[in-house]
């Protein structure tokens, strides 16, 4: 959660129309393209490779993201937003 908290505060996500109108067409996950500060791909990559937590980077990010939209739904819950 603090990894993608400081990962999704310090770079730059860049959706065009296009790509999502061909996501939508296609039904393929979009690609994002982002810059990340040194120091924190190589703590990611610690838990990135076969015998470790995470077969790949992808995947590694993708439940980073569902983990902390998940404490942002409870976050939701507990001011009654949802």
């Amino acid at each position: 959660m603090i990894i993608l908290i400081y990962y999704l505060r310090n770079t730059e996500v860049i959706f065009s129309e296009s790509f999502i109108s061909r996501f939508e067409i296609s039904g393929r996950m979009p690609k994002v393209s982002v810059d990340i500060p040194k120091e924190l791909y190589d703590d990611l990559m610690e838990h990135v490779g076969e015998n470790k937590k995470f077969v790949n980077l992808s995947e590694a990010i993708r439940t980073a993201i569902r983990k902390m939209l998940d404490q942002l739904d409870e976050i939701d819950r507990r001011h009654g937003r949802i």
